[in-house]
């Protein structure tokens, strides 16, 4: 199985991450960082923020060194949170790209395209912190008559069909959603070219913007208002090229109408301009930008990334990239449970489609995925993850279509409270 293989190998590059002194060297903030024997060493303390740590972090700490490690002695959950800020959060960037580039993308057949096209999706969400001082002044907070809440803002280019973030980022509080998305394609573009189309909402278009887009030889597909461009809304036809003005520069883009189920017209720009794509196409390909809001929901609501284990910027930032790399690896691993799941239900009749239960997959990956990635065997290693296989592949859930729950915009204050984790 394709995506079995993929896994083995992702886990072979993180591990080959992980003991590499070059990558150490990178990640640690000063030189003199790590370079003695110490309690918990740098692949340790990244393997601790790895192992999804959501509980009271003392008893996370002796947990792991119980059953990970396989030590008598832990430390304590102050001497690991100054080790931590040893650690820059690039070393999980890193981890990501190396997945993504290396296993993912290695291989243009190896992944869906839409048209010749990696389909994928921008968006960005906020996020709710610890509530300290020292955050609210590092990231910002929203406040009302009684309180001020820390909060910061979160954006990814999410892969909509091969279902993998390619690219995050958070930063603060009310930071502008197109700046976001422009470093993250920035960032994107250093990793080659992959001819990418990105699908935007409604909060996304401007003049400057498609500027950028287009000088930066990105394709797009921006949903507008009708009074965002002038050009746009004097365009009458349900399928016309117009010319927009930025800069005493004029850009051809393609303007879309098409009428929702909802009776509102839905009016879209793009940068393709090939006329064997019709409207109908596009109409189809819009609603595939619902996968970044799924992704939302699982990063949330699944993988906890709000529940943070620290409350500095450099522990915030650790924990949300290490989170965007353990849903891609999460994601490897449903897609090759799913082949099982149906290859299991090829000779059954059921009324809809199966797929691999996420909240199981998640949970039965704690401890275990990180026992992989210390376990020097590879023959033990193929063992641990056929016998996870095995196990979440008997969890699923039925896939029943056009069902869908809108992102909630809530502003609930402090779902996780750092002195309310979890014991168990």
């Amino acid at each position: 199985m394709k995506n079995y293989t993929k896994y083995k190998k992702a886990i072979e590059i993180g591990k080959e991450m992980l003991r590499s002194y070059i990558f150490k060297c990178f990640s640690r903030k000063k030189p003199e960082y790590f370079s003695k024997e110490s309690k918990m060493s740098f692949k340790e303390i990244m393997l601790f923020i790895l192992n999804m740590p959501k509980k009271t972090l003392q008893v996370e700490l002796n947990n792991f060194f119980d059953t990970v490690l396989k030590r008598n002695k832990s430390i304590t959950k102050q001497a690991y949170s100054e080790a931590r800020q040893k650690i820059k959060p690039e070393a999980f960037i890193a981890l990501n790209d190396g997945l993504l580039n290396r296993v993912i993308y290695e291989d243009i057949n190896e992944y869906k395209v839409w048209n010749g096209y990696r389909l994928s999706a921008i968006d960005a969400s906020v996020l709710e912190l610890p509530n300290t001082e020292q955050l609210r002044e590092d990231f910002g907070y929203v406040e009302n008559l009684h309180t001020k809440t820390a909060k910061a803002m979160a954006s990814c280019i999410y892969d909509i069909q091969n279902k993998f973030v390619i690219k995050s980022k958070i930063d603060r509080y009310g930071s502008s959603e197109r700046e976001m998305a422009k470093a993250l394609i920035l960032e994107m573009k250093k990793e080659g070219e992959k001819q990418d189309l990105i699908l935007f909402d409604r909060g996304y278009p401007s003049g400057e913007f498609v500027n950028f887009l287009i000088e930066n030889k990105i394709d797009f597909v921006i949903r507008c208002q009708r009074n965002t461009f002038k050009a746009v809304s004097e365009a009458k036809k349900e399928d016309q090229i117009v010319k927009l003005i930025y800069k005493d520069k004029a850009y051809a883009v393609r303007v879309l109408r098409f009428m929702l189920s909802s009776a509102e017209e839905e009016v879209l720009i793009t940068s393709l301009l090939n006329e064997e794509l019709s409207v109908n196409d596009f109409k189809k390909l819009y609603f595939y930008r619902w996968g970044i809001e799924v992704k939302y929901n699982e990063l949330k609501n699944r993988l906890e990334i709000e529940n943070f284990t620290g409350a500095t910027k450099t522990a915030i930032e650790q924990d949300f990239y290490a989170s965007i790399y353990l849903s891609n690896m999460a994601e490897l691993a449903r897609q090759e449970s799913d082949e099982i799941v149906e290859n299991n239900r090829n000779d059954k009749e059921n009324k809809h489609e199966y797929k691999t239960n996420m909240n199981v997959l998640i949970g039965t990956l704690k401890d275990k995925f990180v026992l992989m990635m210390l376990e020097k065997s590879t023959k033990k290693r193929n063992k641990m993850y056929e016998s996870i296989m095995e196990q979440v592949s008997k969890s699923v859930v039925p896939i029943r279509p056009e069902r869908h729950n809108e992102r909630s915009k809530s502003k609930s204050l402090q779902k996780y409270r750092t002195n309310r984790k979890r014991s168990l």
